[in-house]
C-alpha cells in the first residue's frame, strides 16, 4: 500500500513493512502456526526494524557515519569509565532487547487471539464494515504528468552524483548535485515534503557537529577536525540528493505505463487485493480513533471489535473480487465506426426485449471532418451536444474539444442508480482519456463497478482498453475489435451474459 500511496517519501515504509511480514510468515511456515512459529517470527519481524534503520542511515551518509559513531561509542565508554566494555556486548544486548520485543508482542498477539476466539463473538459488528471504492491505485485525477525518460534521468542522476562524491571530484559532484536539486524543485514540488521536517534539519546539525568534534578526537586528541567538518556536510549533502531523488524516483513509479507493465507480468492478483486493502483502510482508522478515545489505549474490547469485523471483511473481499459486473468492450482506431456497431447490437437486443439504459455518443460532421459529439440518451432519445471543437472558455477542454457540463451532468443522472433499478444492460458510449483523468463519468463508472453486478457494454477507443479496464478493476472482460468482430457475435455473448 505504501508503494501506491501519495506520500513522496516511500521506500523506507514499504521495505520495512515488506520485510517484517516476509520474515513473519517465513518462520511460521517453517514452525508451524503455533506459539514457537509466532515467538520466533515475531522476534525477527522486530529485530528486522533496528536492522533497516541501520541500512537506511548507511544509504543516506554512507560508511563515514559508522566512524563517527565508532568514536561516539569511545567517548561514551570513556565518560563513564567502563573503555574495558566491548562494543560487541552492547550490540548483543541491543539485539536480545529487540528479540525479546518482538516474542513478547507474539505472545500478547496470540494470547489476544485465544480470548476472542472464546468470547464466541466472532461475526460481531458484521453490518459496520464499509470499504470506500473510491481510492484508486491509477488515479489519474491529481494531473500529474509520467514520463520514463524523467524516471531513467533520477535514477541515473543519484548514481551519478554519488560516484562523484565518493570519486572526490568535489566540483564536479557540487555543479551536477545543484543542477539536478533544481530540477527536482522544478519537477517534482513534493520532493521538499521531508525537507521541510525539523527532524531532518536537527538530524542535519547533529551529524556536523558530531563529525567535526568527533572525526579525530581520540586518535590525534584534538576535539575539532576541518576534514571531519567536510566530512559531514558531505554526509548531509549525501543525505539530501538521496532524500530528494528517491521522492522523485517514487513519483515516477506511478506511472500507469510502469504499472501496465507490471499487471501484465503476474501481478494483477497483487493490484486487485492491494485495491481491496486500500478500501477498507480508512473505515478501519476512523473506528480505531473512535474506539480508542482520543490517547486512551486500545483495549481488549477493542481488539474483540476489529477481530470480528476482520472476518466480516475477509468475506465481503470475496464478494468484492468474484461479484464484479461483466463487461462487455467495442473498441476500434478513431472515427473507425465504433458507435454505429454498438448501435446496431443495440437495436438488436431491443427486439428481443432487453431493457437497456445508458447514451451513445454521436459524431458530428462538417465535409468530412469531426467536429464534435452530441449524447444521445438511449431511452428517451433526447439528443444534447456533449462538446465540440468550438472554443468556449466556459468549457471543460480536453485535446481540441470543449465539454458541455450541461451533456455531461445528463450522462451521469442517466447512469444514477435510481434510473437503472429494473434495467439488464447498461450501455457507455464512449469512455476515455476524461475519465481516465477522473471526469465525465468516471464517478458514475466507480459505483457502478463497485457496487453492481448489471452487466456492461463499453465503448473504448483501442489504445485506452488497457488502461481502463485496469483503472475499474473489471477483470477479464470480453473485448470485441469491430474490424474483426460481427454485431452477431457480440449479441451472442451479451445474450448468453444475461442469460
Amino acid at each position: 500500500m505504501k508503494s501506491i500511496s501519495p506520500s513522496a517519501f516511500i521506500f523506507g515504509p514499504m521495505i520495512g513493512i515488506f520485510t517484517e511480514a516476509v520474515l513473519l510468515e517465513l518462520f511460521i511456515f517453517i514452525f508451524g502456526k503455533n506459539i514457537i512459529g509466532y515467538m520466533i517470527g515475531g522476534a525477527f519481524a522486530v529485530l528486522s526494524t533496528i536492522l533497516q534503520k541501520l541500512a537506511s542511515l548507511l544509504i543516506l551518509y554512507g560508511f563515514d557515519l559508522v566512524k563517527i559513531l565508532s568514536d561516539l561509542y569511545l567517548f561514551a565508554v570513556k565518560q563513564i569509565d567502563l573503555e574495558q566494555l566491548n562494543p560487541s556486548f552492547l550490540i548483543l544486548l541491543i539485539i536480545l532487547i529487540y528479540i525479546v520485543t518482538g516474542m513478547a508482542g507474539a505472545v500478547a498477539g496470540y494470547i489476544t487471539g485465544l480470548k476472542y476466539l472464546r468470547s464466541g463473538n466472532k461475526s460481531d459488528n458484521s453490518g459496520e464494515v464499509n470499504l470506500n471504492t473510491k481510492k484508486q491505485l491509477s488515479d489519474l485525477s491529481s494531473g500529474e504528468s509520467y514520463s520514463l525518460i524523467f524516471f531513467l534521468v533520477n535514477l541515473v542522476s543519484v548514481v551519478t552524483i554519488l560516484f562523484l562524491m565518493n570519486s572526490r571530484f568535489i566540483i564536479a559532484a557540487v555543479t551536477a548535485a545543484f543542477i539536478y536539486l533544481v530540477f527536482c524543485i522544478l519537477k517534482y514540488k513534493n520532493s521538499l515534503k521531508r525537507l521541510k521536517k525539523i527532524s531532518f534539519w536537527l538530524s542535519f546539525i547533529v551529524i556536523a557537529f558530531a563529525s567535526s568534534f568527533l572525526w579525530n578526537g581520540f586518535s590525534q586528541g584534538v576535539f575539532f577536525s576541518m576534514d571531519g567538518l567536510i566530512a559531514g556536510l558531505k554526509m548531509n549533502a549525501r543525505a539530501i540528493i538521496i532524500v530528494i531523488g528517491f521522492a522523485s524516483i517514487s513519483v515516477e513509479l506511478r506511472n500507469p505505463v510502469i504499472k501496465s507493465v507490471l499487471y501484465h507480468r503476474g501481478f494483477a492478483n497483487l493490484y486487485q487485493s492491494l485495491n481491496l486493502a486500500f478500501s477498507a483502510l480508512p473505515y478501519f482508522i476512523s473506528n480505531i480513533s473512535s474506539k480508542s478515545k482520543g490517547r486512551k489505549a486500545l483495549s481488549g474490547k477493542t481488539f474483540n471489535s476489529i477481530l470480528g469485523q476482520a472476518e466480516t471483511l475477509f468475506y465481503k473481499f470475496e464478494k468484492e473480487h468474484t461479484l464484479k459486473p461483466r463487461v462487455v468492450i467495442i473498441t476500434g482506431e478513431i472515427q473507425e465506426g465504433k458507435t454505429t456497431f454498438a448501435r446496431n447490437i443495440i437495436s438488436e437486443l431491443k427486439s428481443r426485449n432487453i431493457k437497456i439504459a445508458g447514451f451513445f455518443s454521436i459524431g458530428i460532421d462538417e465535409n468530412g471532418i469531426r467536429k464534435g459529439f452530441n449524447l444521445s440518451d438511449i431511452e428517451s432519445e433526447k439528443l444534447i451536444e456533449l462538446c465540440s471543437d468550438k472554443k468556449d472558455e466556459n468549457r471543460l477542454k480536453l485535446g481540441r474539444f470543449y465539454f458541455n457540463q450541461e451533456a455531461l451532468a445528463l450522462g451521469n443522472e442517466i447512469l444514477k442508480p435510481t434510473n437503472i433499478a429494473d434495467i439488464q444492460l447498461i450501455v457507455i458510449d464512449e469512455i476515455g482519456m476524461l475519465e481516465l483523468k477522473g471526469q465525465g463519468w468516471c464517478s458514475a463508472i466507480e459505483d457502478l463497478t463497485g457496487n453492481f453486478t448489471i452487466p456492461q457494454l463499453w465503448v473504448v477507443r483501442k489504445s485506452l482498453v488497457q488502461k481502463i479496464s485496469r483503472k475499474w478493476n473489471i477483470g477479464d472482460a470480453y473485448v470485441f475489435d469491430i474490424a474483426d468482430s460481427s454485431v452477431t457475435e457480440v449479441v451472442d455473448k451479451l445474450l448468453e451474459i444475461l442469460r
